[in-house]
């Protein structure tokens, strides 16, 4: 799918934050990981599609960085849409308002472009889509379930039909110029643009029974331990790369017992400790093939390990593979 975008690559942060620009706005881009003058360890990427009917995808592939835009940027770069990110893959902290919600893949997180967001994407190779709805159809066809951000969960069905139809309406804008060049006003293009308009009539009408569901039954209602859950994994995506961060911190930073933790993870057959040395060791795994400016030990001390014999062994077995074998 990236390839129906035609990405642009950037290499350092102050392209990146120029294809972000002109792709989704104004941000503030923030890296803790940039190499030798500024250079991402890894090309991030921007794309943007845009239909005839005004429908609008865009694309982006980044990790390591943190893009924010404030009431200053909001005003000054007005931008007056709903956003629907879709999480391809890793994984991002999405935060807007008093909201924050973990986005793992398939997940899809509903936001508006006109209020001030932060979205973190600590260490992951993240892809993400994203469909810019306008206000005005937006609050035609969806009224208040719109008001506020919503998390709209990659198991629900409806999330899984939204992934195609997204995907399907951003394969259809990339082939439009093809497809009108070979049928310009034949019957052809006749039947072209009844399939886009049930199409965007279909997008809308899953999207509204995805956030009826959302908000009925879906993520703000889980319970406890579910919602435990999400917290922990938050807090986990932003220090994992701390070689002092474990459990305890998570327990002291949310204020619960071992045991409350323990059993929001079990019920997901996890723990805190595998999730944490999981994160570490993607992290590292990134890094590795990634950085070809860093050596091996230096990837694993500052993705949170701090014994390398450790490193290695648990390389080994997540991987199959010695961390340096395929560099």
């Amino acid at each position: 799918m990236q390839s129906a975008f035609a990405p642009q690559p950037h290499r350092t942060v102050e392209s990146f934050q120029s294809g972000v620009r002109q792709v989704c706005g104004t941000y503030t881009v923030r890296t803790a990981r940039a190499g030798q003058g500024g250079e991402f360890p890894f090309a991030a990427r921007t794309g943007l599609l845009r239909g005839e009917a005004g429908a609008e995808l865009a694309y982006v592939r980044l990790a390591g960085v943190e893009v924010e835009r404030t009431a200053a940027q909001i005003r000054a770069d007005f931008v007056d849409h709903f956003v629907l990110t879709m999480q391809c893959s890793g994984s991002a902290e999405m935060t807007q308002g008093g909201a924050t919600a973990l986005l793992r893949p398939r997940d899809i997180f509903v936001s508006d472009a006109t209020r001030p967001s932060r979205f973190s994407f600590a260490g992951d190779d993240a892809e993400q889509i994203s469909l810019h709805i306008a206000r005005s159809e937006g609050m035609g066809r969806l009224g208040k379930l719109l008001d506020g951000p919503t998390l709209i969960r990659g198991d629900s069905g409806f999330a899984v039909a939204l992934k195609v139809l997204m995907l399907r309406l951003a394969r259809q804008i990339a082939d439009a110029g093809t497809t009108h060049a070979s049928d310009a006003g034949g019957s052809n293009g006749r039947i072209e643009d009844d399939a886009s308009t049930h199409l965007h009539e279909a997008l809308f009408a899953v999207l509204a029974s995805a956030l009826l569901e959302a908000r009925t039954s879906g993520y703000a209602s889980r319970d406890t331990y579910d919602r435990l859950y999400d917290e922990a994994l938050c807090i986990i995506h932003r220090h994992a790369s701390d070689p002092a961060f474990g459990a305890g911190e998570i327990c002291r930073e949310l204020g619960i017992s071992p045991r409350q933790l323990q059993r929001s993870f079990a019920r997901h057959g996890d723990s805190a400790r595998e999730q944490i040395l999981t994160t570490r060791l993607e992290r590292a795994r990134r890094r590795i093939l990634n950085d070809q400016a860093l050596t091996v030990s230096e990837i694993a001390y500052s993705s949170g390990f701090n014994d390398l014999s450790f490193f290695y062994r648990a390389y080994r077995r997540h991987f199959g593979a010695a961390p340096g074998e395929r560099r």
